[in-house]
């Protein structure tokens, strides 16, 4: 691709993109780098942009705020342990895959040649967060709030209604397959107290990285109180 094309696919993406959205814009420059994946660059380096890392990183953050808060304000009766699930059901790779489709930004971002399916999604997940970002920038925290709610949150009271929310240690066990090809391992680090009242402290690790610790009057209840704290550590991509 030559500098006139890709210019011309970014200008012309962007058009799409925020007819989608209905907005204008105040920087192109923050579209431009939301819409450019690093490994773009490799092959183009002369490309004069920025490539999108930093405004994932301020999506991330602003994504996990805004749906945290929500559900903090929607559900005053539930406990942290609740709100972690429902927010990891909602703030995943499946659901942001589910935003780029919609917005069709596989077509539109500009990445390397060599990326395989699982790298693509990868790719295309983070450039959600990346949008969320550079809306940020552009728009404001209103206007994010009401893309959250428009591409996230409708799904909310379906997930509480039938409880879609899972467990904390099957949802751990999901991610670290997906991320570390390898499951969470737990460990009994500590037993206190007499026997009828015992007091279990567990250590979940990832291979041989301490992750969190859990108490527990028993082993499946520490474990689950570890994998829970673990998931507030390990961000959902």
């Amino acid at each position: 691709m030559t500098k006139t094309n890709w210019q011309e696919h970014l200008d012309k993406a962007i058009t799409i993109l925020l007819s989608k959205l209905k907005i204008s814009i105040t920087n192109k420059l923050l579209f431009y780098e939301a819409l450019t994946h690093k490994s773009f660059l490799y092959f183009h380096p002369d490309y004069p942009y920025g490539y999108n890392e930093r405004l994932e990183f301020l999506g991330d953050a602003i994504l996990e705020f805004v749906v945290s808060e929500y559900l903090f304000k929607k559900y005053p009766n539930f406990k942290e342990g609740q709100l972690t699930l429902i927010r990891a059901s909602l703030i995943n790779r499946e659901k942001l895959l589910e935003i780029a489709e919609k917005l069709e930004l596989e077509k539109l971002i500009l990445k390397g040649p060599n990326i395989d399916e699982k790298g693509l999604k990868k790719v295309l997940s983070d450039a959600v967060e990346a949008l969320i970002g550079a809306l940020y920038l552009n728009s404001g925290l209103e206007f994010v709030k009401k893309f959250i709610e428009d591409f996230l949150l409708q799904y909310v009271d379906e997930i509480v209604e039938k409880g879609l929310y899972k467990d904390p240690k099957s949802l751990l066990q999901e991610i670290f397959q997906d991320r570390f090809k390898t499951l969470p391992k737990y460990t009994v680090l500590k037993e206190e107290g007499p026997s009828h009242q015992k007091k279990f402290i567990v250590g979940l690790f990832l291979e041989d990285k301490l992750i969190s610790v859990g108490e527990g009057s028993n082993k499946q209840e520490a474990e689950t109180q570890a994998a829970a704290k673990a998931l507030k550590k390990i961000q959902l991509k």
